[in-house]
């Protein structure tokens, strides 16, 4: 950083403006502001190396160029910069159609309700993303999806196991666990059977996968500080806990790469150290209950071996201190979108004397400070009750109690294992969006501040004690501790849930949610103008024309969406007694019965069923040697109406049968005979 710094290098009017700095002299061409960000700097040399914004700030007297700093004063200031937004200058239209979207909404608002005193935002990041890389993520959710549902049907089957204490299918935190755990056994193999490499992947698992899966898993873990093995029979004890590698007190990463499972004496001991500085300061000692630290040529060697397939987790393992871009990382919430959103914003609340790219009275909000905020507020428990009676129904409608009952005087949602890839509480009602836009316009900054300034200082005494006595409930506590070896009782305040925004907060967002109407942007174009041409002769020439009278229109879209070809009949198959087959004997399959039928029906002079069925009667239902009791014969299923599908995976035996044209039934099933003879061999040159 800063490799391209020279102190010659500064234009004379720079240098003047870094000497006034320096040296404190008034310059009014040097904002105070800006002073108040180089007040450290007492130096031309503590000039290099500096951030971005921090160098904009000491050269350009602003942290952004002077053209984007605008203010709009009304609605139709919003109208014209739509107007002269040309498409395709972000080079992304994912982003443009959020901005455009977002500042005509925005217009809306302003022409209802009038001038806006303050502007709160929550951003997403994905929308960035190119192409490839979002549809990278959503591979990597639906994955995750599929392992969510392989554990929890995993925790079901170790439920039934006695061997195994302390289980509980639904709790999250030994979902979490026992994640962890198969992460880091899958991690450590170097070769997968490819039974066990087929159940890691599939999100239901039968139960004999299951119980392969556990037994295979079971004794496989290492705790990465000790070396030991963690049992499957005992991770589930109070004798283990989740430890995050980098602290939460340091740098808040709840991210599966930031976590292990070690010894629960190991975690308290390690307390705010990164993994690496605990093995360098604890190297091979013996602490509680026997337990030995490894040595750190041991420790390396088990985390390069244990964690070779998982990098990211390698890297934070052997971390000896947080990097910079960490950090870096964690601050900048604001990139690309949101950068541009807020600016824009900035413009409809921006004070007169603002000369900042983003204006103080827009407030930016994460994701994680709403759902705080969701959950102590009782919006979780609203929106559950909000989506009740969905979940009650489908209880009244299966006759059973799989999708929640009744406990402690609140019905619990559930949703049954094979039912649940796909499920999300929240989001099967578009109307958390109004849930989620009123908690972002009720948070302050100080909400923001505080949360933000909490997990940045959980353990440390910089936490703001003045803001969390304004929103939070303080409850006295009694506490026991040792001091100079002595028992002592000593009142404590803990901090509560955050107070609501006023105190029937919760009922009347039940009451504003429940009559939210949720309305679908239509962007199907059925008709466009057209322009019609014709050819005329003009001064002996044909030229071409457009006419200019009239309003002609043209369909682009289809009216309605694709619906059945027609009604249609499929001759089937089915087995039935040979006295039914008789009924209609020119459906029977087998063509010599039905051509001994024909000659029967000759040698009688008529066709009479039961003389025929006495004649099979009489030699025991044999023809040719094999057993006619039951015979196939064709029938016609004519309630069937006719539809384009593609044809893909899911193709199988019932949805071939279903095809019209039977030619193209045999080539597609000859195809999935084949196929599954295949897999069938491979099976069997495996098992020898």
């Amino acid at each position: 950083m800063g490799k391209y710094w020279s102190e010659n290098a500064f234009d004379s009017q720079t240098r003047q403006r870094i000497e006034n700095m320096t040296t404190g002299e008034y310059d009014e061409t040097i904002r105070n502001r800006v002073r108040e960000k180089a007040i450290k700097l007492t130096d031309i040399s503590h000039f290099h190396g500096l951030p971005t914004w921090l160098a904009c700030y000491i050269v350009y007297n602003r942290h952004s160029e002077a053209g984007s700093i605008v203010k709009w004063e009304s609605p139709q200031d919003i109208v014209a910069y739509l107007h002269n937004f040309k498409q395709h200058s972000l080079r992304n239209p994912i982003v443009e159609q959020v901005i455009t979207e977002t500042l005509r909404t925005v217009k809306d608002i302003w022409e209802a309700y009038g001038d806006f005193s303050e502007i709160h935002i929550e951003l997403g990041r994905e929308m960035k993303n190119p192409a490839d890389k979002r549809a990278s993520m959503t591979k990597k959710i639906s994955d995750n999806e599929n392992t969510n549902l392989r554990i929890k049907a995993l925790l079901m089957e170790l439920n039934n196991d006695p061997n195994i204490e302390n289980v509980r299918p639904y709790s999250p935190g030994q979902q979490e666990l026992l994640k962890l755990y198969e992460e880091g056994v899958l991690n450590t193999e170097t070769y997968l059977p490819e039974d066990i490499a087929k159940i890691s992947k599939i999100d239901q698992p039968t139960q004999s996968q299951l119980i392969r899966y556990k037994l295979w898993l079971e004794q496989k873990y290492r705790s990465p500080y000790t070396g030991n093995i963690i049992s499957l029979s005992k991770l589930f004890t109070p004798a283990y806990e989740i430890e995050h590698i980098i602290p939460q007190s340091r740098y808040f990463d709840d991210s599966l790469s930031n976590k292990v499972i070690c010894e629960s004496e190991v975690n308290k001991l390690k307390d705010r150290m990164l993994s690496y500085e605990f093995i360098q300061k604890h190297n091979g000692e013996i602490i509680k209950d026997g337990l030995k630290i490894l040595l750190i040529d041991k420790y390396e060697e088990l985390v390069k071996k244990d964690y070779r397939g998982n990098p990211t987790k390698m890297k934070k393992l052997l971390m000896e201190d947080i990097p910079d871009s960490f950090i870096e990382r964690q601050m900048n919430d604001t990139r690309y979108i949101s950068r541009m959103i807020t600016g824009l914003l900035s413009s409809i609340v921006r004070e007169d004397d603002e000369q900042e790219a983003i204006s103080k009275n827009v407030i930016p909000c994460t994701g994680g400070i709403t759902s705080i905020l969701k959950r102590d507020w009782g919006l979780t428990d609203i929106w559950n009750r909000i989506i009740q009676s969905r979940f009650e129904r489908l209880n009244k409608i299966t006759q059973t109690s799989n999708f929640g009952e009744w406990k402690d005087n609140r019905f619990q949602i559930q949703m049954p294992l094979e039912l649940y890839k796909g499920f999300n509480r929240k989001r099967i009602d578009h109307r958390h969006h109004a849930m989620d836009a009123l908690i972002i316009a009720c948070a302050t900054r100080n909400h923001i501040n505080y949360i933000n300034n909490y997990y940045a200082h959980k353990k440390e005494e910089k936490q703001r004690y003045d803001l969390r006595r304004i929103l939070r409930r303080i409850e006295e506590k009694e506490i026991e501790r040792i001091e100079n070896g002595q028992k002592i009782r000593k009142k404590i305040e803990v901090a509560k849930e955050f107070y609501k925004p006023w105190e029937t907060f919760t009922q009347d967002a039940q009451e504003v949610l429940e009559n939210v109407i949720v309305s679908f942007k239509s962007n199907l174009r059925v008709i466009n103008k057209t322009i019609n041409k014709y050819q005329v002769y003009e001064e002996e020439k044909k030229i071409i024309k457009s006419q200019s009278k009239g309003d002609n229109r043209s369909i682009r879209k289809p009216l309605h969406k694709e619906t059945v070809f027609g009604k249609v009949s499929l001759r089937r198959q089915k087995t039935v007694r040979l006295s039914i087959a008789l009924e209609n004997w020119k459906a029977i399959i087998d063509k010599e019965l039905k051509s001994k039928i024909r000659e029967l029906i000759v040698d009688y002079g008529k066709y009479d069923a039961k003389i025929i069925l006495k004649y099979f009667k009489d030699r025991e239902y044999k023809f040719n040697g094999k057993d006619i009791s039951k015979i196939e014969i064709y029938y016609f299923d004519t309630e069937n109406a006719a539809t384009r599908k593609n044809i893909d995976t899911t193709f199988n035996a019932k949805t071939i049968a279903s095809i019209t044209d039977t030619g193209i039934q045999k080539i597609l099933q000859n195809h999935l005979d084949a196929k599954e003879l295949k897999t069938d061999k491979k099976s069997e040159k495996r098992l020898r």
